[in-house]
């Protein structure tokens, strides 16, 4: 960053450098990192080139940095006896001074500085020793600790201090002073030494090892190279997986190998020595699979006695020592999934070199039942401490592991043939799964071998109602509907009394006041009813003081489906408490306690639905059904009353006789009706018009009431469905002259511009004068008046002072060729030789012509068509007159042509003529 400065009138500026760099334009890079063991000597008596060139009481290092590991020096200032060391040690900064056999030690925990990015820190040694980190989450950006010395007059620097070892330590006697014991791997930056920086390239080769210039990092960590969620770990130069158990690898892809034990049911167990004497407190951790829920996990053993035993029973795990104290886990892990079990010993038991331990079993001789037996299932990456008990050693990683033997144990973790004995029943198809099997049974069977029938599927219950299958045969559920009188009752159809546990219903009703269920024998009681619109329950036994109630916030009469539960919320608390729940809302805990509930034998009768009218769903007692329709199958309760219910929910035909008015829709609402209005009608019937003229629509005009309308008669000037815009009156306006319109309610106005005047600005202003400023030319002639001079002009001239003449020839008025000639109000037409006429309207040929074309040419015609008629009849009379003379002999002709003389070259006389 440059810095102007102007002082005694001369312009300059400064560079702030950047973190990094150094040098009047920040040009000098001061970073320097160490990626292997290596380490800079820094003679301050050379750099100086003097013995010191520095006050001899005060010491100043301040230095940035950054690194991943946790342990390393950054500087150490001195020699073996008297030092000042800068290092990390488990992650926090920390800085060492001793002199004179003093020491002192301060650190800053708040804050770790092995998380990659770069810190700065600082230490100032003089007559107190001050350790200081530049932090954000520090107070003023700085966290620091104050050591203040005894003898702080007479303290003087050490000759030794002129030698300073940055990065690390190539004298094995000096490292063992630091607490990290180990050389500095990272980037150093801007290194202070006494107010003088260190720059890492003017040091000479022979000075330093393993020191590069610049700072190179790989970000080994993103993404995570570590599979399973495992936490990787930034070595700087490598990453390192810290993976979760049970895995391992360099990137936790392998896991360790599992053991089953107790396969195919063969006792197996697993047998290992202790190589040297642990100390308390230790732990036991591994993984666990099995639905076994009793058998021995592992025992300690010294000689004959057992040490320390963790086992299973019910399920769960259990601990002793010396099976004198014993300890139980409340997690059930005889599941079937993997479980990870950690047990952390803090009794003060010996475990000595030479103690056994037996994982999974014993042998033949011990004592194995008092444990529950061998132990079935897998085991896995079983350790004492980080110590693992291998059951099939590793050939490629170096784990700390107990010598021993196995016996019978399966590598890895395979489950039994648990079909091969056929278990599934009735043509059922087995699968294994792990120690286990399930059962594909046919459509006609069920049950974990298939061993129960599956009623339901042979369609046993009546029309409208689901069947639905239970233990030992089926129950057929329906709705039912009752009217007023129709209750029924039910008893038990077992001999022994059945634990009623839980109550459950389902109802819906508009009834505010019904029984829903009651049952008795004195003193214990239960019932559910409605009253005044509200649920209530009440729960009475023998062996309870005060009764137990529950009433609804809401109401029930809604024509809704409801649901109720009642049950024992703990059955092994005496006395128990009952809990409810009222449809979807959360359980609500009985204040007061109410005992067992067991008085339903077989002649203890219990009734459904007394002056109720509506529905019932499914009703359980104790998990059983309440059958309403009639079943084959003998039911836990039988129906004693002799009417059954009508089954199906059905609510009074409530619209059978129509009862809403004007086009309304009737809709049936479960025993009460609503009408769904036509539109402009309302009430509960539809019997009433809306008056839609009610919120006063019409703004500017009066409202008149329609059917499911209204119309609006506006006052003049206003228009639209409401009355609401105003008529603009200037759409169609006149004012002239370039006048302003200006609109007005049902009128205009007119704004005119300074040079005009009148109504429609039709009038100059000041008004002209006649002989004045007026001269009508063309002979109009000139009257004044109030809105000034107008010309009244002849026949023949318009204008505004009759100075236009009217051009009469605009309109064409001759015809037929003729050129019009305009004059003033007249015209003239010169006509072509062919037409006359004040409009060239005549035609001039006519004179040739006396008489008329017509009166000629007819009678010719006439006469043409008597000749041709006259012609044709003397023909066809020539004709037939021939036709006489042919077939007969004529000596006439003989005599004129001879008997032999051929007569054909003689000419005929010609016809005779006739002048027509």
């Amino acid at each position: 960053m440059c810095i102007p400065t102007y002082e005694l009138e001369i312009h300059n500026y400064t560079c702030k450098c950047q973190p990094g760099f150094y040098g009047e334009h920040c040009s000098i890079p001061t970073t320097f990192s160490f990626t292997s063991i290596g380490y800079i000597v820094y003679d301050l008596n050379v750099a100086n080139r003097s013995k010191r060139s520095i006050q001899e009481d005060s010491s100043v290092i301040t230095i940035r940095f950054r690194t991943t590991l946790p342990n390393m020096v950054l500087l150490y200032r001195g020699d073996e006896d008297s030092y000042l060391i800068l290092e990390l040690y488990n992650g926090v900064l920390q800085v060492g001074f001793q002199n004179h056999n003093s020491s002192f030690h301060l650190v800053i925990e708040e804050h770790r500085v092995d998380d990659g990015h770069w810190h700065k820190a600082g230490v100032k040694l003089n007559s107190l020793l001050e350790l200081i980190l530049f932090h954000d989450g520090c107070r003023n950006d700085s966290c620091s600790r104050i050591q203040v010395f005894g003898d702080s007059h007479d303290f003087q620097l050490p000759d030794s201090f002129a030698t300073v070892y940055i990065g690390g330590l190539a004298d094995g006697s000096l490292l063992n002073n630091t607490l990290s014991k180990q050389n500095f791997t990272g980037c150093m930056q801007d290194l202070t030494i006494d107010f003088k920086t260190f720059l890492p390239q003017n040091i000479k080769q022979e000075s330093f090892s393993g020191m590069e210039l610049g700072c190179q990092k790989t970000d080994w960590c993103l993404p995570n190279p570590c599979h399973h969620e495992s936490p990787c770990i930034d070595l700087w130069t490598r990453f390192k997986c810290d993976c979760v158990r049970p895995y391992r690898g360099p990137v936790c892809l392998q896991e360790y190998t599992s053991g089953t034990f107790f396969h195919e049911m063969v006792p197996s167990y697993g047998s290992f020595i202790f190589p040297q004497d642990i100390k308390y407190p230790f732990n036991v951790s591994g993984f666990i699979r099995t639905l076994k829920t009793d058998g021995l996990l592992l025992q300690i053993r010294n000689g004959s006695s057992d040490v320390f035993t963790v086992y299973l029973k019910s399920g769960r795990v259990h601990s002793t020592i010396m099976s004198v104290k014993n300890v139980s886990f409340s997690e059930y892990v005889s599941n079937g999934k993997k479980n990870m079990i950690n047990i952390v010993v803090e009794e003060s038991i010996s475990l000595a070199a030479g103690d056994t331990i037996l994982v999974g079993g014993m042998p033949p001789n011990g004592n194995i039942d008092q444990w529950g037996g061998y132990f079935k299932g897998c085991l896995q990456d079983i350790r004492i401490n980080n110590t693992l008990l291998e059951f099939f050693p590793l050939d490629d990683e170096d784990v700390a592991s107990f010598p021993g033997s196995i016996n019978n144990i399966t590598k890895e973790c395979v489950s039994d043939d648990t079909c091969k004995f056929n278990p599934c029943k009735n043509d059922g198809t087995c699968n294994v799964t792990w120690n286990d099997f399930t059962c594909i049974c046919s459509a006609n069977f069920t049950g974990a071998t298939c061993e129960e029938p599956v009623w339901c599927h042979r369609s046993p219950c009546p029309e409208d109602s689901l069947c639905q299958d239970i233990p030992g045969g089926y129950t057929c559920l329906v709705n039912a509907t009752f009217k007023e009188q129709n209750a029924v009752v039910f008893t038990s159809n077992t001999s022994s009394d059945i634990q009623l546990t839980s109550v459950s219903l389902d109802f819906r009703t508009r009834d505010e006041n019904a029984v829903l269920l009651q049952a008795s024998k004195d003193p214990d009681q239960i019932s559910i009813i409605i009253q005044d619109g509200n649920l209530l329950v009440f729960l009475q036994s023998g062996n309870s003081v005060e009764q137990v109630s529950y009433n609804s916030e809401i109401k029930v009469s809604d024509a809704l489906w409801h649901r109720v539960l009642v049950k024992i919320k703990d059955s092994t608390q005496v006395p128990p408490q009952w809990i409810i729940r009222f449809d979807n809302e959360d359980d609500m805990t009985l204040q007061a306690s109410a005992g067992n509930f067991s008085f339903l034998p077989e002649d203890n009768p219990f009734i459904l639905a007394v002056n109720y009218t509506g529905c019932l769903g499914q009703v359980s007692i104790g998990g059983f059904y309440i059958p309403f329709a009639d079943q084959l199958f003998p039911q836990k309760f039988v129906r004693k009353s002799p009417a059954p219910p009508t089954l199906g929910c059905r609510g009074a035909d409530v619209c059978f006789k129509d009862p809403c008015l004007h086009g309304g829709k009737c809709q049936d609402d479960f025993n009460l009706f609503s009408c769904a209005c036509a539109e402009g009608w309302e009430g509960p019937r539809c019997e009433v018009n809306i008056d839609d003229c009610k919120p006063q629509p019409c703004v500017h005009g009066l409202c008149i009431d329609l059917e499911a309308n209204y119309q609006c008669e506006c006052v003049p000037g206003y228009t639209g469905k409401n009355c609401e815009t105003n008529v603009d009156d200037c759409q169609h306006h006149q004012c002239l002259n370039g006048g302003t319109c200006l609109d007005g309610l049902n009128t205009y106005t007119c704004q005119c511009p300074a040079s005009y005047i009148g109504d429609y600005c039709q009038w100059p202003y000041p008004p002209e004068k006649c002989g004045i400023n007026v001269t009508c030319l063309n002979g109009g002639k000139c009257k004044s008046g109030i809105w000034g001079a107008n010309c009244t002009c002849i026949p023949g001239f318009k204008g505004k002072r009759c100075e236009i003449n009217i051009d009469d020839c605009e309109s064409n008025p001759c015809l037929n060729g003729g050129s019009c000639q305009d004059s003033v109000n007249n015209f003239k037409c010169i006509c072509n030789a062919s037409f006359s006429g004040v409009r060239c309207e005549k035609s001039s040929s006519a004179w040739a012509f006396p008489f008329p074309l017509v009166g000629v040419a007819v009678p010719v015609s006439c006469g043409v068509v008597l000749l041709f008629i006259i012609v044709v009849i003397f023909m066809v009379l020539t004709a037939r007159k021939r036709r006489q003379s042919e077939g007969t002999y004529s000596p006439s002709q003989q005599e004129v042509a001879g008997a032999r003389l051929e007569m054909d070259s003689v000419l005929k006389v010609p016809p005779e003529e006739r002048l027509i």
